[in-house]
């Protein structure tokens, strides 16, 4: 067998292979991604992440509601700073939706679609042999290897780091939540117990005046700010940090200035 027939029975090998690959990613592996552990379990996590959120938004309407027993001059900032709170449950919220929206119909997509294109440049690579083909290749790919990873590390992450931080977040929300429970039932009291003294039975706390009452629920509302807080950046930062670091390796593993450099100094020749 001579050097040209084996080196064209190489190219017929690996041509064959690549489409294979792109057959099976775009039939099989994206109708396939949604069945996988890994995927699976993003999904719940990030389902019960949304519970969270819920929950501690709830408790924040709870506490408005509780906040109503207060003169004007001192509900007013409390009422702000709960209200300012809204945006940040937006933001978790929304994040959480775009990871699971980027799981459930992202990833079955880069299968179906980004990672044959990817192949496709680079059997045009083979052939004509321009570096820019497969440079291109190489930074689709690695697009689609960081949008396939980048849910299940970030929740894999969260949960690893923030996993001693969470009680913190439950017991917030239960104290907020199981205090307006306990308000609302005061005015259906026929106790002879004074009003002070009803709240102080309700939040299980010595509440004398108004002035008591207000540092209580100051106290309530930095909890809620600390609680905030850790779900920020399990559910926002993490996540963010995690697709800048697997760009980052990538970029490392590929060296993509690289392919711009011997580009360049290509055309210069």
């Amino acid at each position: 067998m001579t050097e040209t027939t084996t080196k064209r029975w190489g190219l017929i090998t690996k041509v064959l292979l690549m489409v294979f690959l792109i057959v099976f990613s775009y039939c099989v592996a994206s109708a396939k991604t949604e069945n996988l552990p890994v995927f699976g379990g993003s999904v719940e996590t990030l389902e019960e992440a949304k519970t969270t959120v819920m929950g501690i938004a709830g408790a924040t309407i709870a506490m408005s509601v509780v906040i109503t027993f207060l003169p004007d001059d001192y509900a007013t900032p409390l009422a702000d700073s709960l209200a300012d709170m809204n945006k940040y449950f937006i933001l978790m919220l929304g994040m959480i939706m775009f990871e699971k929206l980027l799981v459930i119909k992202g990833v079955p997509l880069v299968f179906k679609f980004v990672i044959p294109v990817a192949i496709i440049l680079l059997l045009a690579y083979m052939f004509t042999k321009k570096e820019f083909l497969r440079a291109l290749s190489m930074k689709i790919f690695a697009l689609a290897v960081v949008l396939v990873l980048v849910v299940p590390c970030g929740t894999a992450l969260s949960e690893k780091i923030c996993a001693d931080y969470m009680p913190y977040v439950e017991e917030t929300v239960n104290l907020a939540e199981d205090g307006a429970k306990n308000v609302e039932g005061i005015s259906e009291t026929t106790s002879d117990k004074g009003f002070f003294e009803k709240i102080s039975v309700a939040f299980q706390s010595a509440i004398d005046g108004v002035k008591d009452l207000f540092d209580y629920y100051k106290g309530i509302i930095q909890k809620f700010i600390v609680a905030i807080v850790i779900l920020i950046i399990a559910y926002c930062v993490i996540p963010v940090l995690t697709f800048a670091l697997l760009l980052w390796i990538l970029n490392q593993l590929f060296q993509f200035s690289s392919f711009k450099i011997r580009m360049r100094s290509g055309g210069d020749e």
